[in-house]
């Protein structure tokens, strides 16, 4: 498995004003339920301590997303989150402004707002119980040798959710204990992964 947490990608990211208070208030609800589960952190016994998990939603200017390596922070701010105003995965290459660089798992994020315009909201969560057991759920997964961070996850998660209904939880097969949520609204995106979630230990 990659290091959890680095930034793969070509960033061109801008210093700029933090987020408007309603453009996450949201992101931070659910990721205090999904941290509170052990789904969003940083923990010294997982992945060297390096922080993990993150949220986004669609905006008329591309998407806000939490930035790197923010895991470990109880509750994040306005200051926490990056706007990703532009793309392009085949040149691994992600524009973003705001007060923080975002996280590192933003192409897997642009993928999925690029194939699907009814696609509003994304959570990725590292949830160990749910990653080992995808398969006897059934769960849409992207092929092992894939890597996070790469164009080859932002294409394997694009062609998973091509014709996926939504809300739509898939496993990110190459990234340790990875799993994404996608949805049209934050609700039926986060209840959704905690119904996976709730059925991964009888699975």
């Amino acid at each position: 498995m990659e290091e959890e947490g680095v930034i793969k990608f070509q960033l061109h990211w801008q210093a700029s004003d933090p987020a408007l208070p309603e453009t996450f208030r949201e992101l931070e609800l659910w990721r205090t339920r999904l941290r509170a589960i052990g789904g969003i952190g940083a923990d010294p016994r997982r992945y060297g301590g390096i922080g993990f998990g993150n949220l986004s939603r669609r905006c008329a200017e591309g998407f806000w997303i939490s930035g790197t390596q923010t895991g470990e922070l109880q509750q994040l701010g306005r200051e926490h989150y990056s706007l990703v105003e532009r793309w392009d995965i085949a040149a691994n290459t992600v524009w973003a402004r705001g007060p923080v660089a975002p996280s590192s798992e933003s192409m897997s994020h642009a993928a999925l707002y690029d194939r699907r315009p009814d696609i509003h909201w994304v959570f990725h969560v590292h949830i160990p119980e749910l990653w080992r057991r995808a398969a006897a759920q059934d769960l849409p997964r992207t092929p092992a040798g894939v890597e996070y961070g790469t164009p080859e996850m932002a294409l394997a998660v694009q062609d998973l959710a091509s014709n996926a209904p939504l809300p739509l939880v898939l496993c990110m097969t190459g990234h340790e204990d990875g799993i994404l949520a996608a949805g049209q609204n934050a609700n039926s995106c986060g209840e959704a992964l905690l119904r996976a979630i709730a059925r991964a230990p009888a699975s």
